[in-house]
């Protein structure tokens, strides 16, 4: 190809990399709410607990089968489950999960534990509002 033909091309080319970004994006920014409570998956309501603030955000990974320690949380926590289905039982009461389902854990809830009862590893992210030197999680 010749020279003079391949110029108008290039030429063409770097105009588009000058154009701004938003004539180039056809799609806009959206933000779709999960969930918003005040309490939690138990029913009762949480508290945020006195002292230095700290914020935490978790990727929990529970391999296929597992089932967690019982346990309880000091602080209100939100969890969106990524990946696996799961097994939340509370004394008699027993919630399922699956990929894309999101709840709140009152930090007053209770001793639970979850199981892990996919085909493949469970993966959750789990944000925590917490103070400095308190666990996210407490075994019974």
């Amino acid at each position: 190809m010749k020279l003079k033909k391949i110029i108008p091309i290039l030429y063409l080319f770097i105009q588009t990399l000058a154009l701004p970004q938003s004539f180039l994006a056809e799609e806009k920014i959206e933000v779709i709410p999960l969930i918003q409570s005040s309490k939690g998956l138990s029913g009762k309501n949480f508290n945020y607990l006195d002292g230095k603030p700290e914020l935490r955000l978790l990727k929990v990974k529970i391999p296929v089968g597992l089932k967690t320690p019982i346990h309880t949380h000091p602080s209100p926590m939100l969890i969106y489950v990524t990946r696996g289905k799961l097994k939340h039982v509370r004394g008699e009461e027993i919630n399922f999960f699956k990929a894309g389902d999101t709840f709140v854990e009152s930090n007053n809830g209770g001793a639970h534990y979850m199981k892990n009862i996919g085909k493949k590893p469970a993966i959750l992210h789990v944000g925590v509002v917490s103070v400095v030197g308190i666990p996210t999680t407490i075994n019974k």
